[in-house]
Protein backbone atom coordinates (compact mmCIF):
# COMPACT_ATOMS: atom_id res chain seq x y z
CA UNK A 1 0.00 0.00 0.00
CA UNK A 2 2.80 2.37 0.93
CA UNK A 3 4.68 1.51 -2.25
CA UNK A 4 1.59 2.27 -4.39
CA UNK A 5 1.18 5.61 -2.64
CA UNK A 6 4.83 6.46 -3.30
CA UNK A 7 4.43 5.55 -6.99
CA UNK A 8 1.34 7.78 -7.33
CA UNK A 9 3.16 10.64 -5.59
CA UNK A 10 6.17 10.18 -7.86
CA UNK A 11 3.97 10.21 -10.98
CA UNK A 12 2.16 13.34 -9.81
CA UNK A 13 5.50 15.00 -9.14
CA UNK A 14 6.77 14.04 -12.61
CA UNK A 15 3.65 15.50 -14.23
CA UNK A 16 4.08 18.75 -12.29
CA UNK A 17 7.74 19.00 -13.30
CA UNK A 18 6.87 18.30 -16.94
CA UNK A 19 4.16 20.95 -16.96
CA UNK A 20 6.44 23.52 -15.38
CA UNK A 21 9.11 22.84 -17.98
CA UNK A 22 6.44 23.01 -20.67
CA UNK A 23 5.61 26.58 -19.67
CA UNK A 24 9.15 27.56 -20.64
CA UNK A 25 8.97 25.91 -24.06
CA UNK A 26 8.55 27.79 -27.29
CA UNK A 27 5.66 25.93 -28.88
CA UNK A 28 5.77 25.84 -32.65
CA UNK A 29 3.22 23.17 -33.42
CA UNK A 30 0.42 21.17 -31.90
CA UNK A 31 2.90 18.30 -31.44
CA UNK A 32 4.40 20.20 -28.49
CA UNK A 33 1.06 20.34 -26.66
CA UNK A 34 -0.28 16.87 -27.44
CA UNK A 35 1.80 15.04 -24.77
CA UNK A 36 0.04 17.10 -22.07
CA UNK A 37 -3.51 16.55 -23.37
CA UNK A 38 -2.88 12.96 -24.42
CA UNK A 39 -1.21 11.97 -27.68
CA UNK A 40 -2.13 8.28 -27.65
CA UNK A 41 -5.10 7.69 -25.43
CA UNK A 42 -8.80 7.01 -25.71
CA UNK A 43 -9.31 9.92 -28.12
CA UNK A 44 -6.64 8.64 -30.55
CA UNK A 45 -8.09 5.14 -30.50
CA UNK A 46 -11.43 6.65 -31.40
CA UNK A 47 -9.82 8.43 -34.36
CA UNK A 48 -8.28 5.16 -35.56
CA UNK A 49 -11.73 3.57 -35.44
CA UNK A 50 -13.23 6.60 -37.19
CA UNK A 51 -10.97 5.95 -40.19
CA UNK A 52 -12.95 2.78 -40.96
CA UNK A 53 -15.73 4.24 -43.18
CA UNK A 54 -13.22 6.36 -45.14
CA UNK A 55 -10.96 3.37 -45.80
CA UNK A 56 -13.98 1.32 -46.92
CA UNK A 57 -15.01 4.11 -49.31
CA UNK A 58 -11.47 4.22 -50.66
CA UNK A 59 -11.47 0.45 -51.26
CA UNK A 60 -14.89 0.67 -52.94
CA UNK A 61 -13.82 3.51 -55.20
CA UNK A 62 -10.53 1.82 -56.06
CA UNK A 63 -11.95 -1.57 -57.02
CA UNK A 64 -15.67 -1.15 -57.73
CA UNK A 65 -15.15 -0.40 -61.43
CA UNK A 66 -13.39 -3.76 -61.71
CA UNK A 67 -16.53 -5.61 -60.59
CA UNK A 68 -18.99 -3.31 -62.33
CA UNK A 69 -17.31 -4.15 -65.65
CA UNK A 70 -16.20 -7.74 -64.96
CA UNK A 71 -16.63 -10.13 -67.90
CA UNK A 72 -16.20 -13.93 -67.64
CA UNK A 73 -13.46 -15.43 -69.76
CA UNK A 74 -15.89 -17.82 -71.43
CA UNK A 75 -18.16 -16.09 -73.93
CA UNK A 76 -19.15 -16.90 -77.50
CA UNK A 77 -21.29 -15.63 -80.36
CA UNK A 78 -25.02 -15.54 -79.72
CA UNK A 79 -27.05 -17.08 -82.56
CA UNK A 80 -30.82 -16.39 -82.39
CA UNK A 81 -31.61 -19.66 -84.21
CA UNK A 82 -29.98 -21.68 -81.44
CA UNK A 83 -31.96 -20.06 -78.64
CA UNK A 84 -35.25 -21.68 -79.66
CA UNK A 85 -34.14 -25.32 -79.64
CA UNK A 86 -33.63 -25.92 -75.91
CA UNK A 87 -29.90 -26.59 -76.37
CA UNK A 88 -27.42 -26.76 -73.50
CA UNK A 89 -24.63 -24.23 -73.14
CA UNK A 90 -22.05 -26.82 -74.27
CA UNK A 91 -24.12 -27.60 -77.38
CA UNK A 92 -24.41 -23.93 -78.34
CA UNK A 93 -20.66 -23.49 -77.91
CA UNK A 94 -19.95 -26.56 -80.06
CA UNK A 95 -22.41 -25.41 -82.73
CA UNK A 96 -21.07 -21.86 -83.13
CA UNK A 97 -17.37 -21.73 -82.23
CA UNK A 98 -14.10 -22.61 -83.91
CA UNK A 99 -11.44 -24.31 -81.79
CA UNK A 100 -8.40 -22.44 -80.48
CA UNK A 101 -5.11 -23.37 -78.81
CA UNK A 102 -5.55 -21.15 -75.76
CA UNK A 103 -8.15 -20.97 -73.01
CA UNK A 104 -11.14 -21.16 -73.34
CA UNK A 105 -10.01 -23.21 -76.38
CA UNK A 106 -12.39 -21.64 -78.87
CA UNK A 107 -12.56 -18.37 -80.75
CA UNK A 108 -14.61 -15.84 -78.84
CA UNK A 109 -14.82 -13.10 -81.44
CA UNK A 110 -15.66 -15.15 -84.55
CA UNK A 111 -18.27 -17.79 -85.35
CA UNK A 112 -18.83 -20.39 -88.02
CA UNK A 113 -20.33 -19.10 -91.25
CA UNK A 114 -23.19 -21.61 -91.52
CA UNK A 115 -26.91 -21.70 -92.16
CA UNK A 116 -27.88 -22.65 -88.61
CA UNK A 117 -31.63 -22.69 -89.26
CA UNK A 118 -31.32 -25.21 -92.08
CA UNK A 119 -28.82 -27.47 -90.27
CA UNK A 120 -30.93 -27.64 -87.12
CA UNK A 121 -33.83 -29.09 -89.12
CA UNK A 122 -32.11 -32.42 -89.80
CA UNK A 123 -28.80 -32.65 -87.88
CA UNK A 124 -28.09 -31.85 -84.23
CA UNK A 125 -24.79 -33.73 -84.04
CA UNK A 126 -22.65 -30.60 -83.68
CA UNK A 127 -19.42 -32.58 -83.93
CA UNK A 128 -20.26 -34.04 -87.34
CA UNK A 129 -18.55 -32.93 -90.54
CA UNK A 130 -21.66 -31.08 -91.64
CA UNK A 131 -21.23 -28.65 -88.74
CA UNK A 132 -17.62 -27.89 -89.64
CA UNK A 133 -17.03 -24.61 -91.43
CA UNK A 134 -14.24 -23.41 -93.66
CA UNK A 135 -15.07 -19.74 -93.12
CA UNK A 136 -15.77 -17.59 -90.07
CA UNK A 137 -17.40 -14.21 -89.58
CA UNK A 138 -17.21 -11.65 -86.77
CA UNK A 139 -19.73 -11.78 -83.97
CA UNK A 140 -22.13 -8.92 -83.32
CA UNK A 141 -23.72 -10.30 -80.13
CA UNK A 142 -22.47 -12.63 -77.40
CA UNK A 143 -23.51 -15.16 -74.76
CA UNK A 144 -21.64 -15.45 -71.45
CA UNK A 145 -20.89 -18.29 -69.04
CA UNK A 146 -22.56 -16.96 -65.90
CA UNK A 147 -21.28 -19.79 -63.72
CA UNK A 148 -17.90 -17.99 -63.57
CA UNK A 149 -19.28 -14.50 -62.95
CA UNK A 150 -22.88 -14.96 -61.73
CA UNK A 151 -24.22 -11.69 -63.08
CA UNK A 152 -24.24 -9.64 -66.25
CA UNK A 153 -22.09 -6.55 -65.69
CA UNK A 154 -22.54 -3.43 -67.79
CA UNK A 155 -19.76 -4.79 -70.01
CA UNK A 156 -21.73 -8.00 -70.58
CA UNK A 157 -24.98 -6.13 -71.18
CA UNK A 158 -23.40 -3.82 -73.76
CA UNK A 159 -20.97 -6.44 -75.16
CA UNK A 160 -17.70 -4.63 -74.38
CA UNK A 161 -15.67 -7.59 -75.63
CA UNK A 162 -13.37 -8.39 -78.54
CA UNK A 163 -12.81 -5.17 -80.51
CA UNK A 164 -14.73 -3.21 -77.83
CA UNK A 165 -12.81 -4.60 -74.85
CA UNK A 166 -10.77 -1.40 -74.67
CA UNK A 167 -13.92 0.34 -73.37
CA UNK A 168 -13.51 -1.46 -70.03
CA UNK A 169 -9.97 -0.15 -69.58
CA UNK A 170 -11.06 3.27 -70.83
CA UNK A 171 -13.79 3.51 -68.19
CA UNK A 172 -11.22 2.70 -65.50
CA UNK A 173 -8.77 5.25 -66.91
CA UNK A 174 -11.49 7.93 -67.05
CA UNK A 175 -12.30 7.25 -63.40
CA UNK A 176 -8.71 7.92 -62.36
CA UNK A 177 -8.55 11.02 -64.58
CA UNK A 178 -11.48 12.32 -62.56
CA UNK A 179 -9.35 12.10 -59.44
CA UNK A 180 -6.87 14.58 -60.97
CA UNK A 181 -9.61 17.20 -61.30
CA UNK A 182 -10.92 16.26 -57.87
CA UNK A 183 -7.50 16.84 -56.33
CA UNK A 184 -7.44 20.43 -57.59
CA UNK A 185 -11.09 21.20 -56.78
CA UNK A 186 -11.31 19.65 -53.33
CA UNK A 187 -7.70 20.54 -52.54
CA UNK A 188 -8.63 24.20 -52.98
CA UNK A 189 -11.73 23.73 -50.83
CA UNK A 190 -9.68 21.97 -48.14
CA UNK A 191 -7.19 24.86 -48.00
CA UNK A 192 -9.76 27.67 -48.05
CA UNK A 193 -12.88 26.24 -46.36
CA UNK A 194 -11.50 23.44 -44.20
CA UNK A 195 -10.71 19.75 -44.39
CA UNK A 196 -14.08 18.58 -43.07
CA UNK A 197 -16.22 20.55 -45.59
CA UNK A 198 -14.00 19.29 -48.43
CA UNK A 199 -14.41 15.71 -47.23
CA UNK A 200 -18.19 16.05 -46.96
CA UNK A 201 -18.48 17.57 -50.43
CA UNK A 202 -16.25 15.01 -52.15
CA UNK A 203 -18.17 12.18 -50.44
CA UNK A 204 -21.47 13.69 -51.61
CA UNK A 205 -20.21 14.00 -55.18
CA UNK A 206 -18.87 10.41 -55.15
CA UNK A 207 -22.15 9.14 -53.72
CA UNK A 208 -24.22 10.86 -56.42
CA UNK A 209 -21.83 9.70 -59.14
CA UNK A 210 -21.96 6.09 -57.91
CA UNK A 211 -25.76 6.07 -57.69
CA UNK A 212 -25.99 7.62 -61.16
CA UNK A 213 -23.67 4.86 -62.41
CA UNK A 214 -26.46 2.34 -61.81
CA UNK A 215 -28.62 4.19 -64.36
CA UNK A 216 -26.00 4.12 -67.12
CA UNK A 217 -27.15 2.71 -70.45
CA UNK A 218 -24.15 3.46 -72.67
CA UNK A 219 -20.40 3.78 -72.49
CA UNK A 220 -20.46 7.57 -72.42
CA UNK A 221 -23.04 7.81 -69.63
CA UNK A 222 -21.10 5.19 -67.63
CA UNK A 223 -17.79 6.99 -68.26
CA UNK A 224 -19.26 10.36 -67.23
CA UNK A 225 -20.58 8.89 -63.98
CA UNK A 226 -17.24 7.22 -63.21
CA UNK A 227 -15.40 10.45 -63.98
CA UNK A 228 -17.54 12.32 -61.45
CA UNK A 229 -17.16 9.51 -58.91
CA UNK A 230 -13.39 9.66 -59.39
CA UNK A 231 -13.36 13.19 -57.95
CA UNK A 232 -13.34 11.63 -54.47
CA UNK A 233 -10.57 9.10 -55.13
CA UNK A 234 -7.52 9.88 -52.96
CA UNK A 235 -9.35 12.81 -51.30
CA UNK A 236 -11.64 10.39 -49.45
CA UNK A 237 -8.66 8.87 -47.63
CA UNK A 238 -5.93 11.53 -47.77
CA UNK A 239 -8.00 14.19 -45.98
CA UNK A 240 -9.03 12.01 -42.99
CA UNK A 241 -5.48 10.64 -42.74
CA UNK A 242 -4.11 14.19 -42.54
CA UNK A 243 -6.60 15.05 -39.79
CA UNK A 244 -5.95 11.91 -37.73
CA UNK A 245 -2.15 12.13 -38.03
CA UNK A 246 -2.19 15.68 -36.64
CA UNK A 247 -3.78 14.51 -33.38
CA UNK A 248 -1.60 11.41 -33.02
CA UNK A 249 1.66 10.92 -31.13
CA UNK A 250 4.58 11.40 -33.50
CA UNK A 251 5.95 7.93 -32.81
CA UNK A 252 2.53 6.38 -33.47
CA UNK A 253 1.89 7.85 -36.91
CA UNK A 254 3.09 4.75 -38.73
CA UNK A 255 0.34 2.93 -36.84
CA UNK A 256 -2.25 5.22 -38.47
CA UNK A 257 -1.30 4.04 -41.95
CA UNK A 258 -1.10 0.39 -40.89
CA UNK A 259 -4.59 0.57 -39.34
CA UNK A 260 -6.07 2.48 -42.29
CA UNK A 261 -4.60 0.27 -45.01
CA UNK A 262 -3.54 -2.93 -43.27
CA UNK A 263 -6.87 -3.50 -41.50
CA UNK A 264 -9.68 -1.21 -42.74
CA UNK A 265 -8.72 -1.10 -46.43
CA UNK A 266 -7.75 -4.79 -46.45
CA UNK A 267 -11.10 -5.72 -44.92
CA UNK A 268 -13.01 -3.63 -47.45
CA UNK A 269 -11.15 -4.94 -50.48
CA UNK A 270 -11.42 -8.55 -49.25
CA UNK A 271 -15.18 -8.35 -48.71
CA UNK A 272 -16.04 -6.38 -51.87
CA UNK A 273 -15.71 -9.28 -54.34
CA UNK A 274 -18.08 -11.42 -52.26
CA UNK A 275 -20.58 -8.58 -52.03
CA UNK A 276 -20.49 -8.46 -55.84
CA UNK A 277 -20.77 -12.25 -56.04
CA UNK A 278 -23.82 -12.58 -53.78
CA UNK A 279 -25.57 -9.39 -54.92
CA UNK A 280 -25.17 -10.69 -58.50
CA UNK A 281 -26.44 -7.47 -60.07
CA UNK A 282 -24.11 -4.67 -61.12
CA UNK A 283 -26.73 -1.95 -60.60
CA UNK A 284 -27.52 -3.12 -57.07
CA UNK A 285 -23.77 -3.36 -56.44
CA UNK A 286 -23.43 0.33 -57.34
CA UNK A 287 -26.06 1.19 -54.71
CA UNK A 288 -24.30 -0.96 -52.09
CA UNK A 289 -20.92 0.63 -52.87
CA UNK A 290 -22.46 4.09 -52.42
CA UNK A 291 -23.79 3.31 -48.92
CA UNK A 292 -20.56 4.00 -46.95
CA UNK A 293 -20.31 7.34 -48.75
CA UNK A 294 -23.59 8.34 -47.09
CA UNK A 295 -21.95 7.73 -43.71
CA UNK A 296 -19.17 10.14 -44.66
CA UNK A 297 -21.73 12.92 -45.00
CA UNK A 298 -21.82 12.91 -41.19
CA UNK A 299 -18.08 13.71 -41.02
CA UNK A 300 -18.59 16.87 -38.85
CA UNK A 301 -19.84 14.51 -36.12
CA UNK A 302 -17.15 11.88 -36.78
CA UNK A 303 -13.85 13.76 -37.24
CA UNK A 304 -12.52 17.02 -35.80
CA UNK A 305 -11.35 19.79 -38.08
CA UNK A 306 -7.63 19.99 -38.79
CA UNK A 307 -5.78 21.87 -36.05
CA UNK A 308 -3.17 23.06 -38.55
CA UNK A 309 -5.92 24.45 -40.79
CA UNK A 310 -7.40 26.33 -37.84
CA UNK A 311 -3.94 27.72 -37.08
CA UNK A 312 -3.32 28.70 -40.72
CA UNK A 313 -6.56 30.70 -40.72
CA UNK A 314 -5.82 32.32 -37.32
CA UNK A 315 -8.64 30.48 -35.56
CA UNK A 316 -6.52 29.85 -32.48
CA UNK A 317 -9.55 29.66 -30.19
CA UNK A 318 -10.73 26.61 -32.17
CA UNK A 319 -7.28 25.02 -31.82
CA UNK A 320 -7.37 25.40 -28.04
CA UNK A 321 -10.98 24.19 -27.94
CA UNK A 322 -9.95 20.99 -29.74
CA UNK A 323 -6.99 20.48 -27.41
CA UNK A 324 -9.21 20.85 -24.36
CA UNK A 325 -11.67 18.34 -25.80
CA UNK A 326 -8.83 15.85 -26.35
CA UNK A 327 -7.69 16.33 -22.75
CA UNK A 328 -11.24 15.72 -21.50
CA UNK A 329 -11.69 12.50 -23.49
CA UNK A 330 -8.22 11.26 -22.47
CA UNK A 331 -8.95 12.22 -18.84
CA UNK A 332 -6.02 14.60 -18.63
CA UNK A 333 -5.89 17.75 -16.52
CA UNK A 334 -3.01 19.85 -17.84
CA UNK A 335 -2.09 23.20 -16.31
CA UNK A 336 -4.29 25.86 -18.00
CA UNK A 337 -1.19 28.02 -18.47
CA UNK A 338 -0.01 25.50 -21.08
CA UNK A 339 -2.74 26.71 -23.44
CA UNK A 340 -1.83 30.33 -22.79
CA UNK A 341 1.83 29.67 -23.47
CA UNK A 342 0.92 27.77 -26.63
CA UNK A 343 -1.21 30.64 -27.94
CA UNK A 344 1.49 33.19 -27.17
CA UNK A 345 4.35 31.26 -28.76
CA UNK A 346 2.73 29.30 -31.59
CA UNK A 347 1.60 32.44 -33.41
CA UNK A 348 5.21 33.57 -33.71
CA UNK A 349 6.16 30.49 -35.71
CA UNK A 350 6.85 31.58 -39.28
CA UNK A 351 8.34 29.70 -42.22
CA UNK A 352 11.66 31.13 -43.27
CA UNK A 353 11.84 29.71 -46.79
CA UNK A 354 9.28 29.26 -49.53
CA UNK A 355 9.68 27.50 -52.85
CA UNK A 356 7.82 26.24 -55.90
CA UNK A 357 7.92 22.98 -57.83
CA UNK A 358 10.45 24.49 -60.26
CA UNK A 359 12.99 24.65 -57.43
CA UNK A 360 13.05 20.86 -57.37
CA UNK A 361 14.64 20.88 -60.83
CA UNK A 362 17.06 23.81 -60.56
CA UNK A 363 19.92 21.84 -59.00
CA UNK A 364 21.26 18.55 -60.42
CA UNK A 365 21.15 16.21 -57.40
CA UNK A 366 17.74 17.35 -56.20
CA UNK A 367 16.37 17.11 -59.75
CA UNK A 368 17.75 13.57 -60.08
CA UNK A 369 16.22 12.58 -56.75
CA UNK A 370 12.82 14.01 -57.77
CA UNK A 371 12.86 12.25 -61.15
CA UNK A 372 13.86 8.93 -59.56
CA UNK A 373 11.06 9.27 -56.99
CA UNK A 374 8.55 9.91 -59.80
CA UNK A 375 9.77 6.86 -61.74
CA UNK A 376 9.81 4.74 -58.57
CA UNK A 377 6.22 5.62 -57.64
CA UNK A 378 4.84 5.49 -61.20
CA UNK A 379 6.24 2.05 -62.03
CA UNK A 380 5.34 0.71 -58.58
CA UNK A 381 1.69 1.71 -59.15
CA UNK A 382 1.76 0.15 -62.63
CA UNK A 383 3.08 -3.13 -61.17
CA UNK A 384 0.56 -3.03 -58.29
CA UNK A 385 -2.49 -2.27 -60.44
CA UNK A 386 -1.27 -4.56 -63.19
CA UNK A 387 -1.35 -7.53 -60.84
CA UNK A 388 -4.79 -6.47 -59.56
CA UNK A 389 -6.27 -6.41 -63.07
CA UNK A 390 -4.37 -9.51 -64.20
CA UNK A 391 -6.44 -11.63 -61.79
CA UNK A 392 -9.23 -11.71 -64.38
CA UNK A 393 -6.83 -13.51 -66.78
CA UNK A 394 -6.43 -16.50 -64.44
CA UNK A 395 -8.64 -19.54 -64.90
CA UNK A 396 -9.38 -19.63 -61.16
CA UNK A 397 -12.34 -17.82 -59.61
CA UNK A 398 -11.62 -14.11 -59.77
CA UNK A 399 -13.55 -13.64 -56.51
CA UNK A 400 -11.34 -16.09 -54.62
CA UNK A 401 -8.10 -14.79 -56.13
CA UNK A 402 -9.05 -11.14 -55.51
CA UNK A 403 -9.85 -11.85 -51.85
CA UNK A 404 -6.61 -13.77 -51.32
CA UNK A 405 -4.58 -10.96 -52.88
CA UNK A 406 -6.36 -8.27 -50.83
CA UNK A 407 -5.80 -10.16 -47.58
CA UNK A 408 -2.04 -9.60 -47.96
CA UNK A 409 -2.39 -5.91 -47.00
CA UNK A 410 -2.07 -6.47 -43.24
CA UNK A 411 0.90 -8.90 -43.17
CA UNK A 412 2.67 -6.73 -45.76
CA UNK A 413 2.17 -3.64 -43.61
CA UNK A 414 3.42 -5.42 -40.50
CA UNK A 415 6.48 -6.84 -42.24
CA UNK A 416 7.52 -3.56 -43.85
CA UNK A 417 7.18 -1.82 -40.47
CA UNK A 418 9.49 -4.41 -38.88
CA UNK A 419 12.24 -4.33 -41.52
CA UNK A 420 12.17 -0.77 -42.90
CA UNK A 421 14.27 0.77 -40.13
CA UNK A 422 16.58 -2.22 -39.93
CA UNK A 423 17.42 -2.67 -43.60
CA UNK A 424 16.82 0.85 -44.91
CA UNK A 425 14.57 2.27 -47.62
CA UNK A 426 16.84 1.53 -50.58
CA UNK A 427 17.42 -2.13 -49.78
CA UNK A 428 13.78 -2.78 -48.85
CA UNK A 429 12.63 -1.06 -52.04
CA UNK A 430 15.09 -3.15 -54.05
CA UNK A 431 13.94 -6.41 -52.41
CA UNK A 432 10.19 -5.80 -52.75
CA UNK A 433 10.33 -4.64 -56.36
CA UNK A 434 12.71 -7.44 -57.23
CA UNK A 435 10.23 -9.86 -55.66
CA UNK A 436 7.46 -8.44 -57.88
CA UNK A 437 9.66 -9.07 -60.93
CA UNK A 438 10.43 -12.65 -59.87
CA UNK A 439 6.75 -13.36 -59.16
CA UNK A 440 5.71 -11.89 -62.50
CA UNK A 441 8.00 -14.19 -64.48
CA UNK A 442 7.17 -17.13 -62.20
CA UNK A 443 3.47 -16.58 -62.95
CA UNK A 444 4.30 -16.41 -66.64
CA UNK A 445 6.04 -19.79 -66.73
CA UNK A 446 4.05 -21.63 -64.04
CA UNK A 447 2.49 -24.83 -65.42
CA UNK A 448 -0.66 -24.86 -63.27
CA UNK A 449 -3.40 -22.41 -62.34
CA UNK A 450 -2.67 -22.89 -58.63
CA UNK A 451 0.99 -21.91 -59.11
CA UNK A 452 -0.01 -18.88 -61.15
CA UNK A 453 -2.43 -17.81 -58.43
CA UNK A 454 0.22 -18.24 -55.71
CA UNK A 455 2.69 -16.14 -57.73
CA UNK A 456 0.05 -13.45 -58.28
CA UNK A 457 -0.78 -13.27 -54.55
CA UNK A 458 2.92 -13.04 -53.65
CA UNK A 459 3.35 -10.28 -56.24
CA UNK A 460 0.48 -8.36 -54.63
CA UNK A 461 2.06 -8.92 -51.19
CA UNK A 462 5.35 -7.46 -52.44
CA UNK A 463 3.49 -4.65 -54.20
CA UNK A 464 1.79 -3.64 -50.95
CA UNK A 465 5.19 -3.36 -49.28
CA UNK A 466 6.73 -1.42 -52.19
CA UNK A 467 3.82 1.05 -52.19
CA UNK A 468 4.19 1.63 -48.43
CA UNK A 469 7.90 2.31 -48.89
CA UNK A 470 7.21 4.70 -51.77
CA UNK A 471 4.68 6.67 -49.71
CA UNK A 472 7.23 7.22 -46.95
CA UNK A 473 10.33 7.68 -49.12
CA UNK A 474 9.04 10.76 -50.97
CA UNK A 475 8.09 12.53 -47.73
CA UNK A 476 11.58 11.91 -46.30
CA UNK A 477 13.72 12.85 -49.31
CA UNK A 478 12.09 16.09 -50.47
CA UNK A 479 13.10 19.27 -48.56
CA UNK A 480 10.63 21.00 -46.24
CA UNK A 481 9.82 24.15 -48.30
CA UNK A 482 8.57 22.08 -51.22
CA UNK A 483 7.72 18.77 -49.56
CA UNK A 484 3.93 19.00 -49.86
CA UNK A 485 4.09 20.17 -53.48
CA UNK A 486 6.71 17.56 -54.37
CA UNK A 487 4.74 14.68 -52.85
CA UNK A 488 1.64 15.92 -54.71
CA UNK A 489 3.63 15.91 -57.98
CA UNK A 490 4.83 12.35 -57.37
CA UNK A 491 1.26 11.23 -56.66
CA UNK A 492 0.01 12.98 -59.79
CA UNK A 493 2.21 10.71 -61.89
CA UNK A 494 0.81 7.84 -59.83
CA UNK A 495 -2.67 8.76 -61.06
CA UNK A 496 -1.45 8.50 -64.65
CA UNK A 497 -0.04 5.08 -63.76
CA UNK A 498 -3.46 4.03 -62.43
CA UNK A 499 -4.94 5.00 -65.80
CA UNK A 500 -2.29 3.16 -67.85
CA UNK A 501 -2.26 -0.15 -65.95
CA UNK A 502 -5.56 -1.59 -67.34
CA UNK A 503 -4.34 -1.15 -70.92
CA UNK A 504 -1.19 -3.17 -70.13
CA UNK A 505 -3.37 -6.14 -69.18
CA UNK A 506 -5.36 -5.69 -72.42
CA UNK A 507 -2.15 -6.48 -74.31
CA UNK A 508 -2.86 -10.14 -73.50
CA UNK A 509 -5.15 -10.02 -76.55
CA UNK A 510 -2.10 -9.25 -78.68
CA UNK A 511 0.25 -11.73 -76.97
CA UNK A 512 -0.83 -13.70 -73.92
CA UNK A 513 2.54 -13.40 -72.18
CA UNK A 514 3.12 -9.69 -72.87
CA UNK A 515 1.49 -8.19 -69.73
CA UNK A 516 3.58 -10.27 -67.29
CA UNK A 517 6.74 -9.61 -69.31
CA UNK A 518 6.13 -5.86 -69.10
CA UNK A 519 5.22 -5.95 -65.39
CA UNK A 520 8.23 -8.11 -64.52
CA UNK A 521 10.64 -5.99 -66.57
CA UNK A 522 9.25 -2.76 -65.07
CA UNK A 523 9.71 -4.15 -61.57
CA UNK A 524 13.35 -5.11 -62.20
CA UNK A 525 14.10 -1.71 -63.75
CA UNK A 526 12.54 0.09 -60.77
CA UNK A 527 14.37 -2.16 -58.29
CA UNK A 528 17.66 -1.12 -59.91
CA UNK A 529 16.83 2.59 -60.04
CA UNK A 530 15.84 2.75 -56.37
CA UNK A 531 19.45 1.92 -55.44
CA UNK A 532 20.46 5.31 -56.87
CA UNK A 533 18.32 7.15 -54.32
CA UNK A 534 20.03 8.32 -51.11
CA UNK A 535 19.29 6.38 -47.93
CA UNK A 536 17.20 8.24 -45.33
CA UNK A 537 17.45 5.67 -42.54
CA UNK A 538 18.92 7.37 -39.46
CA UNK A 539 19.20 10.75 -41.21
CA UNK A 540 17.54 14.07 -40.35
CA UNK A 541 15.16 15.28 -43.02
CA UNK A 542 16.40 18.07 -45.34
CA UNK A 543 15.01 21.37 -44.05
CA UNK A 544 16.18 23.66 -46.87
CA UNK A 545 16.58 23.40 -50.64
CA UNK A 546 20.36 23.36 -50.23
CA UNK A 547 20.15 20.51 -47.73
CA UNK A 548 17.96 18.68 -50.23
CA UNK A 549 20.64 19.17 -52.88
CA UNK A 550 23.44 17.99 -50.57
CA UNK A 551 21.48 15.11 -49.04
CA UNK A 552 23.27 11.80 -49.52
CA UNK A 553 26.54 13.22 -50.87
CA UNK A 554 28.44 11.52 -48.06
CA UNK A 555 26.69 8.17 -48.62
CA UNK A 556 28.31 5.07 -50.08
CA UNK A 557 26.38 3.37 -52.89
CA UNK A 558 27.21 -0.08 -51.48
CA UNK A 559 26.37 0.84 -47.88
CA UNK A 560 23.18 -0.78 -46.53
CA UNK A 561 22.07 -0.40 -42.90
CA UNK A 562 21.03 -4.05 -42.73
CA UNK A 563 20.31 -5.68 -39.40
CA UNK A 564 20.94 -2.50 -37.43
CA UNK A 565 18.24 -1.65 -34.92
CA UNK A 566 17.36 2.02 -34.85
CA UNK A 567 14.80 4.32 -33.31
CA UNK A 568 14.52 7.24 -35.66
CA UNK A 569 13.25 10.72 -34.93
CA UNK A 570 13.00 12.78 -38.08
CA UNK A 571 12.44 16.43 -37.30
CA UNK A 572 12.32 19.60 -39.32
CA UNK A 573 10.99 23.10 -38.86
CA UNK A 574 7.47 22.32 -40.02
CA UNK A 575 6.88 18.61 -39.50
CA UNK A 576 7.83 15.77 -37.18
CA UNK A 577 8.23 12.20 -38.38
CA UNK A 578 8.91 9.30 -36.11
CA UNK A 579 9.35 5.86 -37.59
CA UNK A 580 9.81 2.89 -35.36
Amino acid sequence: MKEDLNNKTRRAYDVEINERSALNQKFESIDDVLPFVGNFGRYQWYLLLALFPYSIVYANLYFSTFFLTLVPQEYWCSIPELQDHNLTMEQRVAATTVSSNKYPYYERCYRKDLNFHELLQHNKNFHSDEWKANATIKCDKWEYNLTQVPYRSISSELDWVCDKEYLISSSQAIFFCGSIFGAFIFGWIADHKGRVPALVLCSAVACLGTIATAWSTSFWSFAACRFITGFAFDNCINIPLIVVVEYMAVNRRTLVFNIAFGIHFALGSTILPWVAYYIADWRHLAYIVATPMLINLFTPWILPESARWYASTDQWDKVVENLKHIAKVNKKNPDPRIYETFLRNAQRNVHSESATLLDLFKTPRLARTTILLIIFWTLTIICFDGHVYSLKLLQSSVFVSFSLASSTELPAGILVTLILDRWGRRFCGFLTLGAIGICSFTELYSPSTEAKLASSVLARFSGNMAANIGLQYAAELLPTPVRAQGVALVHLFGIFAHAIAPYIIDLANVWEDLPMILLGTSAFITATLVLFLPETQGRSLPQTLQQGEDFGKDSNFWSFPCCKKSNLNFHDDNENYTIE
